[in-house]
């Protein structure tokens, strides 16, 4: 999403009342966690923060921020000084050490945590955003620990992430957590077709949300070009009663070397059929409850995809990972091989 204003956001309402109410008594301080499926807006509104607290024309409490004073467009263009933004890079599979305090030569006099305890530079605020909080590995989460119990008393602090589930019991703990839902009917479409260009029939943007369980990106990948003909090459393959291993191993390598040689990328294209498989075999699973039937093998299947997810968080090889799930969908079985398979 690429709004600048609060008027533009779409959906979230009772999160924009809660911040305004925050702001408003002055309240609005501390360790923050932003949760939900990616794309619907949660680091839209982390900016929308960061413009609105280190606006210099408008006050917070308007909840309207200029946009073209010097602040905003820094804000805007990342290089706001008392705005900190990290993320992790494309080719790490975690968020580095060296970000969150410092190179070993200099550790703590550099870096994230040392960033958000310096005073302010222009303004009377800090905001500082950990975008792919889900890629924090243990020894960074716990480099966060005190600066998130103790953050300075002018700064704010927003971790983004998709689920409190990926995140560590310390972390949650420090944390007041945000949760966002995917924008429904009118807003989800309104979202696709203003912040994806996405074009078409309602119902079928509809469709693609749930299948993508409530990931706009990955929704709006399923209703581009490519994307609607490998989601009906996809569909076709899990709905076989008896799935060749062969064409959905095909299909499945196929969609990932379309997405080039960049590493980040070919691991975004694999979650994203994982993604889907999962959404497929959980309304299979619904429509067998409804019908009283009760089928192991949708049971292992839907198993099998979510484990594939985690496979790929985890680095997996990305051809073996795809020639054992073809497999296991096949077979009808979880791919239980111990700790990653």
């Amino acid at each position: 999403m690429t709004t600048s204003t609060w008027d533009g956001l779409i959906g979230h309402e009772d999160i924009r009342r809660w911040l305004a109410t925050a702001i408003r008594q002055r309240r609005l301080a501390g360790s923050f966690l932003f949760v939900g499926p990616a794309g619907v807006g949660k680091k839209t509104v982390a900016k929308l923060v960061a413009r609105t607290l280190l606006c210099e024309r408008v006050a917070p409490i308007e909840m309207a921020p200029c946009g073209v004073c010097e602040a905003c467009v820094q804000v805007e263009s990342g290089t706001h000084p008392d705005l900190i933004v990290i993320r992790k890079p494309d080719d790490k599979s975690t968020i580095p050490l060296d970000l969150l305090i410092g190179r070993p030569e200099v550790r703590m006099q550099e870096g994230f945590c040392r960033d958000v305890r310096l005073r302010p530079f222009r303004g009377g605020r800090k905001v500082a955003i950990i975008q792919d909080a889900d890629y924090l590995n243990e020894e960074g989460a716990n480099c966060l620990l005190k600066t998130l119990e103790e953050p300075s008393a002018d700064a704010i602090i927003m971790l983004i992430g998709t689920s409190e589930q990926r995140q560590l019991p310390t972390i949650r703990s420090r944390c007041r957590t945000l949760r966002f839902s995917t924008p429904r009917g009118s807003d989800a479409v309104r979202l696709l077709r203003q912040e994806y260009g996405i074009d078409g029939d309602n119902e079928r943007m509809l469709a693609a949300v749930e299948l993508a369980a409530g990931d706009m990106h990955v929704a709006a990948q399923l209703l581009s070009g490519d994307g609607d003909q490998f989601y009906q090459t996809m569909r076709d393959r899990l709905a076989d009663e008896h799935p060749d291993p062969i064409l959905l191993s095909r299909t499945l390598t196929e969609h990932v070397d379309g997405a080039g040689k960049d590493a980040s990328k070919r691991r975004d294209a694999m979650r994203d059929a994982f993604s889907m498989a999962v959404q497929h075999y959980r309304r299979q699973m619904r429509t067998d409850a409804m019908n009283q039937q009760v089928s192991s093998a949708t049971l292992a299947r839907l198993d099998r995809s979510i484990r594939a997810l985690r496979e790929v968080d985890r680095s997996a090889n990305q051809a073996t990972l795809i020639e054992c799930y073809a497999a296991d969908i096949a077979g009808g079985t979880t791919g239980d091989r111990g700790e990653i398979g």
